[in-house]
């Protein structure tokens, strides 16, 4: 497709239980105008032939294949590198897309030229596609810039940002290349930012990395905290205590809107 208005990238590894779902949820989408790229890790289920028989059926997908695997980052940063798109879309491929994602992603970055991330909100879902939580992020890219430095606090396949060819993740961390990422675009100083509508549906599964490596998760977020802690002192007292006020107001209405979905 000639200058496609989204890349959407989606690394794949053994993903072929979920992965029928994760590619559908793309090219179902309200927005017709991106091109998908799709980079198979060395998977040694059905993937590759899933993602081929897709193939036959929309051209907009790019498929590349990785001669040896290249974990996350290097698999992602692969998609970057041919990404013609104004602006870059993840998803992992056993996540799904709202159908309005990309639209909703789109236009918000095209009314806002000072935000260069955004994320969204998700809704949690297991291995059978059961919702079992959700999660509402705020719209406050000050409060972001506050937050992050001390958890991650943007869900990472719901991100759309611009395509600036020069960031990339690194590929020193195997896990939490994502808050990487974020740490190193706040350290350039780039604007991030969620939107609080339920874009994403984020999958929790016994295999996943989020369940099955989440100390070394943790590890490796800790480490990115450490080699970006001047970040921390960006923020001064009355900030902090304004930041933290909304926060906490805001965990209060959120609590109690999972309160009420919990009892319908």
């Amino acid at each position: 497709m000639e200058n496609p208005k989204i890349s959407v990238i989606m690394p794949v590894y053994n993903s072929e239980k979920f992965l029928r779902e994760s590619i559908e949820s793309i090219l179902n989408q309200t927005f017709k105008n991106f091109e998908f790229i799709i980079i198979n890790d060395c998977s040694i289920d059905n993937s590759l032939k899933i993602i081929k028989e897709f193939m036959k059926k929309d051209k907009r997908i790019i498929l590349l294949n990785n001669k040896k695997n290249l974990a996350q980052a290097k698999t992602r940063n692969r998609g970057l590198k041919i990404a013609q798109g104004k602006y870059i879309a993840m998803l992992d491929s056993d996540d799904m897309a709202m159908r309005n994602r990309l639209q909703v992603q789109f236009y918000y970055l095209e009314k806002n030229p000072d935000i260069f991330l955004v994320g969204s909100s998700a809704i949690y879902i297991d291995e059978n596609g059961k919702e079992t939580r959700r999660f509402k992020k705020y719209d406050d890219y000050k409060m972001l810039a506050w937050r992050l430095p001390k958890s991650c606090s943007i869900i990472h396949p719901s991100i759309m940002f611009r395509n600036a060819r020069k960031f990339w993740y690194n590929q020193e961390f195997k896990y939490a290349n994502d808050y990487n990422l974020y740490l190193d675009l706040l350290s350039q100083g780039k604007n991030l930012t969620n939107i609080p509508q339920f874009l994403v549906k984020y999958r929790v599964h016994p295999d996943s990395i989020s369940f099955k490596k989440q100390k070394e998760q943790e590890g490796f977020a800790n480490l990115a905290q450490k080699n970006h802690n001047s970040l921390r002192n960006k923020t001064n007292f009355f900030n902090k205590l304004k930041y933290s006020l909304k926060s906490f107001l805001f965990y209060l209405r959120t609590f109690n809107e999972k309160r009420i979905f919990n009892r319908n």
